[in-house]
């Protein structure tokens, strides 16, 4: 897909109120102006998961910085209309340093990412599932959830991995778990973490996920971690992870 900003209706707009283009990613073109960031929508994923995902990742944030976590600030995210014609808006603050976009990257940026996604698992919860705008997921228990997600598979595959699930240990606590691992979500400032940004997927269930994401996003990432922990499980979450978010298994 070629990336052409100045072909969204928006562009002029935007650039009329002072906004400069400074980035973009697979889904999203991002302007800046006076220290801070909006980020909206190609015209092709101007839809309403786009406009939920906005709104998801205002309450992930939140809620990491409200346990000291470095993350971005989010000030305000605008539905359709009220800042631009057509298009949801997330406005958040610019956070200046370096982007290693290669899942093989330097070895101590990957641990760093690493530890950080760790380290919020410690946040908890009651509820199971993906996070939803208010903070909460809808499932009273983690393997309701897993079973939503198998019914998503194909369907040769359902009774093998809905046997496998009925083995995991009962989980009273949901964790606060990352489902994107993309070095492309953490700035970096002199070799140092500086802050998290777009946290728009996360999860609300057992902190061994986790694990499982990485190993089936990130081979080099997982190399830094305990491989025999748990691998039976680790296994099955690798396999149920692609299917989270859509039916085809595509992330």
């Amino acid at each position: 897909m070629i990336n052409n900003p100045k072909s969204e209706p928006y562009y002029s707009y935007l650039i009329r109120l002072g906004y400069v283009f400074c980035n973009y990613s697979e889904k999203h073109y991002i302007f800046e102006k006076d220290g801070r960031v909006i980020k909206v929508a190609k015209s092709i994923y101007n839809n309403e998961s786009t406009d939920e995902s906005y709104f998801i990742e205002r309450a992930a944030h939140s809620l990491m910085l409200s346990y000291k976590f470095p993350v971005a600030k989010i000030y305000n995210v605008y539905p359709k209309g009220e800042f631009l014609k057509g298009y949801a808006v997330l406005e958040e603050e610019k956070i200046e340093g370096e982007i290693y976009y290669k899942k093989d990257c330097a070895p101590s940026y990957l641990v760093q990412v690493l530890r950080l996604m760790q380290e919020t698992t410690k946040i908890k919860g009651k509820s199971f599932g993906m996070m939803e705008r208010n903070g909460q997921a809808r499932f009273l228990s983690w393997k309701d959830f897993l079973y939503s997600v198998v019914d998503r598979m194909p369907e040769r595959e359902r009774a093998e991995n809905r046997c496998r699930i009925e083995v995991i240990p009962k989980i009273t606590e949901s964790s606060f778990v990352f489902t994107d691992c993309n070095m492309a979500n953490f700035v970096f400032n002199m070799g140092r973490l500086e802050k998290a940004i777009d946290i728009e997927r996360p999860l609300w269930g057992d902190p061994l996920f986790l694990n499982g994401m990485i190993k089936s996003r990130n081979p080099y990432m997982y190399a830094f971690m305990n491989q025999e922990e748990n691998s039976d499980i680790v296994d099955l979450y690798a396999q149920l992870y692609p299917y989270i978010f859509n039916a085809t298994g595509k992330v």
